[in-house]
Formats: structure tokens, sequence, C-alpha cells
């Protein structure tokens, strides 16, 4: 897939809730487990490296949402959420 149309998937993503726009809360690497990747919509087969995005949340239910990506899939999505986040680690 080439980058114009991950970017446009992951804004896609993040426009219609699928994705948070906001950095995440921890992220996690390692080879593919079979998950369906949260931007391009497609497996990330073990034999391919992906990223599990976890994002905290409190309130009335709290909990720990978790999505996994492609590492290709998450650039896009990085480049794509917005800059309002505080750019320090």
């Amino acid at each position: 897939m080439d980058e114009n149309t991950l970017r446009e998937k992951a804004r896609s993503a993040v426009r219609d809730g699928k994705l948070p726009s906001r950095r995440p809360d921890r992220t996690w690497g390692g080879p593919g487990v079979g998950a369906i990747c949260a931007v391009c919509g497609l497996s990330v087969r073990s034999s391919e490296m992906e990223f599990e995005i976890q994002f905290a949340h409190d309130g009335d239910n709290p909990g720990l949402d978790k999505y996994h990506v492609h590492l290709r899939c998450f650039a896009a999505w990085e480049l794509e959420r917005g800059s309002d986040d505080d750019p320090s680690p």
C-alpha cells in the first residue's frame, strides 16, 4: 500500500473514532500476532513486525484500549493524528 493511501486510512481512523488522536500511554513492538491492523484493516502476520499501542482511560469505565498496527501504519497514524501533544518523551 502506498504512503498516501496509508495516510488517508490513518486520517479516517482518527476522524471516525477508530483510533485516538493522542500519544499512546504505552507502545509495545514485536512479531505480529495475526490481529487486524487498526489503520489498514489487514492482518499483521507473524512474519511482520507490529506495534501494540495502548491508551488508558478513566471515568465511569476505566481500563486500557489496545490496538495492533503495522509499523508503516503506525508511522502514517503518527503523522496524521495531529501535533497538539507535548513533543518531549
